[in-house]
């Protein structure tokens, strides 16, 4: 019921919650709109700022209130924001600055705007040129003077009477006339091969920073690939030290129950004087049988205890040179054991 004779930003801004937010956006968008070169970077800086603004679904009305050149909408919200204020709005200065300057070039209308939102904020022109060095890291300059009658003419100074020195017939005057318009002309295609050369130089730096974005990517992937391989050798190096060590104790057991059968066979036999207790122990310590011979005995000495020598576990934990040690000095006794009584 509010759109009965309103624009739409008129409508918009009697519904908004927070008419202040309503006419920074809409200011920004009028910087959006006079930008020499717009990025999709500044779009999506919009849509973000009207989204706490809690305005994202009115942002195409804003933009096309100052795209159709809606002066009264501009002057409306101008209004807003001097009556709203309170105190120096800086953060909505520096997001105007931030948008009007995203492309690394300040346009001639946008340096006139800036200046004008500051004049609005309540910020002087020295605290604006500094907020402008902060963000961009250079100085604002003075405007062109739009007034001027330099801004409208080629630099090519003298032209004019220079044309008149050499025909000074009637038709001097009409080419007179004409020089301001061919210059007009080569300012309007400077301009214009200007931007062009600004959107080359744009597209470059885009291919360009999407090229290192993926040799990043294949840097990335080439490190976690070269970290998996080399968990798979490490995994594949423990499982092969795994069965290694199973392996060892199963051919240790079956050797142990092969000797227990024979000393058995050897105990049942009439003939055969079992050994002693300790003499038992001793043959299981070295891992013989109960007719080993003298040479039996010192092979399987030296061969364990070369195993086990507690030297061998040097650099390792305690307990496990402790455990060495004590196996080390049980093959000692036995083998003393059995060549007293061999």
């Amino acid at each position: 019921m509010f759109s009965n004779g309103f624009s739409s930003f008129e409508s918009l801004l009697v519904k908004s919650a927070n008419q202040r937010e309503s006419a920074e956006l809409l200011l920004l968008c009028w910087i959006y709109a006079n930008k020499t070169v717009t990025l999709r970077e500044d779009r999506r800086y919009l849509e973000r700022l009207a989204g706490l603004a809690r305005h994202r679904e009115d942002l195409d009305i804003l933009l096309s209130a100052v795209t159709q050149s809606r002066l009264d909408d501009v002057q409306l919200a101008a209004e807003v924001l001097v009556k709203a204020q309170a105190e120096p709005a800086k953060a909505f200065l520096r997001e105007a600055v931030v948008l009007a300057t995203s492309d690394g070039a300040l346009s001639l209308r946008n340096h006139h705007i800036l200046r004008f939102l500051a004049d609005l904020s309540c910020v002087s022109p020295d605290s604006l040129r500094a907020l402008y060095r902060e963000v961009t890291g250079r100085t604002l300059a003075a405007p062109e003077d739009l007034s001027h009658r330099s801004h409208w003419q080629s630099a090519e100074a003298g032209f004019d009477a220079a044309s008149a020195a050499e025909q000074p017939y009637a038709g001097a005057t009409r080419q007179t006339t004409a020089a301001p318009r061919a210059s007009w002309r080569a300012r309007v295609r400077r301009l214009a091969e200007s931007q062009w050369h600004e959107r080359r130089r744009q597209q470059r730096l885009r291919r360009q920073q999407a090229q290192q974005a993926r040799e990043r990517e294949q840097r990335r992937e080439a490190a976690a690939k070269a970290e998996r391989e080399q968990r798979a050798r490490a995994e594949a190096r423990r499982r092969a030290e795994e069965e290694a060590r199973r392996k060892g104790e199963e051919e240790a057991r079956q050797r142990w129950h092969q000797q227990e059968q024979q000393r058995r066979e050897q105990a049942h036999r009439p003939d055969h004087a079992a050994p002693s207790y300790r003499v038992r122990r001793a043959l299981i310590e070295l891992e013989l049988g109960a007719n080993a011979s003298r040479q039996e005995i010192k092979l399987a000495y030296r061969r364990l205890a070369q195993r086990h020598h507690p030297d061998r576990f040097h650099g390792q934990s305690e307990w496990r040179v402790t455990l060495a040690s004590q196996r080390f000095q049980r093959i000692k006794s036995a083998y003393d054991l059995l060549m007293q009584h061999a």
